[in-house]
């Protein structure tokens, strides 16, 4: 082989080499003689721990682990005030749940109150991530889901008795709607602009 293939082969082989020692998160050498910074100098990823399907999600798409995170719910029991996979989950529970799997702000256990934060969506801008607000129990913002994509989205249902993904082009949910808020980019609930009431 030619001393030019053998050399970009060989940078090609250091730069797959270095990705994939990157992902792991423990480099040293991008290629020999060329270092890069430590991990502890590196930019901190936005993903602040939780389970393997978490850490495997910090390689996809904004979109991508949202909705893998939304997914691993599906099929949790319904439980009213429950904040947890293993005992249950209600609608607010289940969406902090996906926040702190994605590690971004620390949301109120309360749809109305989540209803308060971010900024407000069109349903024509919906974007993965955003969370849509219905009012299923004759108050404004009682049910809030997250929307994964493709007109659909998914929430912990009180009358399913579980986590599912339902279409906001169901009649149901068509007449419940409230809403679309995005919130993003926050370190913590207080961080996050309120809306006025």
């Amino acid at each position: 082989m030619p001393a030019v293939q053998q050399t970009l082969l060989g940078r090609t082989l250091w730069c797959a080499v270095g990705t994939v020692l990157l992902v792991a998160g423990s480099w040293a050498q991008e290629a020999p003689g060329s270092t890069v910074p430590s991990p502890a100098a590196a930019a901190p990823l936005a993903y602040t721990g939780g389970t393997a399907s978490d850490v495997s999600a910090q390689a996809l798409s904004w979109d991508q682990r949202i909705t893998r995170i939304a997914n691993d719910f599906l099929g949790t029991r319904y439980r009213l005030g429950g904040i947890s996979q293993t005992t249950g989950l209600d609608c607010s529970g289940l969406i902090k749940q996906i926040w702190q799997r994605l590690g971004l702000v620390e949301l109120p256990h309360q749809a109305a109150s989540m209803a308060k934060l971010g900024t407000p969506v069109q349903l024509r801008d919906v974007q993965v991530g955003d969370l849509i607000f219905f009012n299923t129990t004759g108050k404004q913002n009682s049910h809030v889901g997250v929307y994964v994509g493709n007109g659909r989205f998914i929430h912990a249902s009180s009358v399913l008795k579980k986590v599912t993904e339902n279409s906001l082009s169901e009649s149901y949910y068509q007449k419940t709607f409230n809403g679309i808020r995005r919130i993003t980019g926050f370190g913590n609930a207080a961080d996050a602009p309120a809306v006025p009431e």
